[in-house]
């Protein structure tokens, strides 16, 4: 039952009210990734409440994933050592590492030493792994036969294994020292002849990872080749971990999102909830940047103040020029980011790349260009209308193309500098088509119309 106003309204008025049973009836047909809506509308003492419904109800850390970060921690600030390590425990490793990376530190210690002893080896033992690894987010919990069994021992093997694994789609195939030699679809499992052997229907090399690979290195496999989990094996080619499908979809947004707050100087702690002082730390030493890129702006323009006076409807078109010419760098920047992202480089070289974008930013510059020295030879009031309008369009024209090059160019050269390509580049564009853009219509106008 998918969450309404209605709703929303109704269960909360039950949880203010203390009908815990009757909130309970309503809450039992909602999905957990609609109860989660609720939190966003209640009160803290009325979300502390609905957390305890939810845990009487074992439901309460499903509906907890679903919440963003500042919720998330401001919810499990309020609850009690006991119960968010009841919370802990009914997770799964990978999952409960997600509830104690928003926890203060000195806290996560205690609630450690509540969390039965085998839930919290199998949870430190992913804390030994770098956070963005392939092996701090992958799950201990898959199935797994060897590759002399039939089809129908495979099963009975199965049976016997968790009920409740991340990776329900395939099961993998290990030697004696668990080394991974295969994988078999489900599907092939349970639909082919009870006596075929694993050997036979198995895939033999899967996609692995290793466990100290960058964890996107395994959503680049499961993108590539659409794979719906992606094996962990260590040094020696063991199998000690599944990354599933939910956690591969999460590494390809949080890395969408570094992407994009990269792009903007932004930093991946600077969120929706994040304090005040946080944001502004965050945010302060590319302001920084910019304003120096803007004082070299600024200097073009001083350049040419003789021409500014001489002609002073030049400072009408400037921030036509450099906006547009902003918006088209943008564009090129974006489409290469992400192509670099998707791999999609690798298939294409830079200059080729690079060029492509300066025609398309020479063409969409000449059509804007057209229409702008249009309204500048028809604006009133200008006794150099024609020789305005020659020095907008190559303004323009100029610009637009160069916008188109560099913002191609600047994720590719800082990829090739070992960098992020995505780092800052949304910022040293804008510097570039600003103090280019100044540059090239101060001064033909000085050299056309002067």
């Amino acid at each position: 039952m998918p969450m309404t106003q209605t709703h929303s309204d109704y269960v909360r008025k039950l949880i203010s009210s203390g009908a815990k049973s009757r909130a309970i009836l309503v809450l039992k047909k909602m999905h957990p990734a609609d109860i989660s809506d609720l939190f966003g509308t209640l009160t803290p003492p009325e979300s502390t409440g609905l957390v305890e419904i939810l845990h009487s109800q074992k439901i309460a850390d499903k509906v907890l994933m679903e919440l963003p970060e500042g919720i998330l921690h401001d919810i499990l600030e309020r609850l009690d050592n006991q119960i968010t390590a009841e919370l802990l425990a009914g997770l799964e490793p990978n999952e409960a590492l997600a509830f104690l990376e928003v926890i203060p530190e000195e806290r996560r210690d205690v609630l450690m030493s509540i969390l039965p002893p085998l839930k919290r080896n199998r949870i430190e033992q992913l804390l030994i792994y770098p956070e963005d690894s392939a092996g701090y987010c992958m799950s201990t919990s898959y199935m797994s036969v060897k590759a002399d069994l039939t089809a129908e021992q495979a099963v009975e093997v199965i049976r016997e294994q968790s009920e409740d694994v991340d990776v329900p789609f395939y099961v993998y195939v290990t030697d004696d020292d668990g080394r991974l030699s295969g994988v078999v679809p489900l599907r092939r499992l349970v639909t082919c002849p009870q006596n075929t052997t694993i050997r036979k229907l198995m895939m033999a090399d899967p996609f692995t990872v290793n466990v100290n690979s960058d964890r996107e290195d395994a959503a680049t496999l499961a993108r590539k080749y659409d794979i719906m989990a992606i094996p962990v094996v260590d040094d020696n080619h063991r199998l000690v971990g599944v990354i599933p499908g939910d956690s591969l979809f999460d590494v390809i947004e949080e890395e969408a999102t570094e992407d994009m707050y990269r792009m903007a100087g932004l930093s991946e702690d600077d969120r929706i909830f994040s304090p005040v002082s946080t944001a502004f730390r965050q945010r302060f030493p590319w302001i920084w940047v910019n304003l120096f890129t803007a004082f070299i702006a600024s200097l073009v323009i001083r350049a040419f103040h003789g021409t500014i006076e001489s002609v002073a409807m030049l400072v009408a078109f400037m921030p036509i020029v450099a906006g547009m010419s902003g918006n088209t760098g943008n564009q090129s920047l974006i489409v290469i980011t992400r192509g670099i992202a998707l791999g999609e480089m690798e298939f294409s070289s830079s200059l080729k790349a690079i060029f492509k974008e300066a025609r398309v930013g020479l063409l969409v510059g000449l059509v804007a260009g057209s229409v702008a020295s249009l309204v500048a030879v028809l604006f009133p009031g200008n006794t150099n209308s024609l020789l305005l309008g020659l020095v907008i369009f190559l303004a323009m024209v100029g610009n637009m193309s160069l916008a188109g090059l560099l913002g191609a160019a600047i994720p590719l050269v800082l990829r090739a500098m070992g960098r992020d390509p995505a780092l800052g580049s949304n910022i040293l564009l804008t510097a570039f088509t600003d103090s280019l853009g100044y540059l090239l219509l101060l001064g033909l106008g000085m050299v056309i119309i002067l």
